[in-house]
């Protein structure tokens, strides 16, 4: 008769321990997926639209390469030198200012016109960015919209000069590097 409490307790034992392995793996699948989710909430609260990262691999200006997944590039094939921070009124190959964005930077576009344009929209597009450090403001020919913005892997398409929103893209990723150890 002695037998029978000790299965018992072995049973309760068992017993137990499942209900602790089952916190644990619960805990630890929390662990994982609570952060995954977080990350899809604030990406989707992200100004911009988010384009598929086409990696950081360093090509000489010229060199054959896939094309890009979005007008204006938003990652991708590009050269291993920066292009000055600044403002430009003439076409820098898309290759050099791709590895601004990955340096943090956020480039601001606007449609190529003529000089006297470009320097116009130069002056308003100053004010916009005025106070954030890693900017680029360039013309583009053939855009599908008067202004852009890029940073890594975003892009946000304009119809007018929008300062509101063109600050808060610049908010959200002037600054934020994105070098992976060991490349680009």
């Amino acid at each position: 008769m002695a037998s029978k409490p000790k299965k018992s307790r072995s049973k309760a034992a068992k017993k137990s321990n499942n209900g602790i392995l089952w916190l644990v793996g619960a805990g630890i699948v929390a662990l994982i997926v609570i952060p995954i989710i977080i990350n899809s909430v604030r990406a989707r609260s992200l100004p911009g639209e988010s384009f598929r990262s086409q990696g950081n691999v360093h090509i000489d200006i010229g060199d054959d390469h896939p094309e890009y997944n979005s007008n204006p590039p938003t990652s991708g094939w590009h050269t291993g030198d920066l292009t000055g921070w600044g403002s430009y009124d003439y076409i820098v190959p898309d290759q050099r200012i791709i590895h601004n964005m990955e340096d943090g930077g956020v480039v601001i576009w606007y449609k190529m016109g003529t000089p006297e344009e470009n320097k116009a929209e130069i002056i308003k597009l100053e004010e916009v960015a005025k106070g954030y450090r890693r900017v680029v403001i360039m013309p583009r020919e053939n855009m599908p919209s008067p202004y852009a913005m890029t940073a890594w892997t975003r892009l946000e398409r304009f119809e007018s000069l929008d300062e509101k929103g063109m600050r808060a893209f610049l908010e959200a990723f002037e600054g934020i590097d994105h070098h992976v150890a060991g490349t680009g």
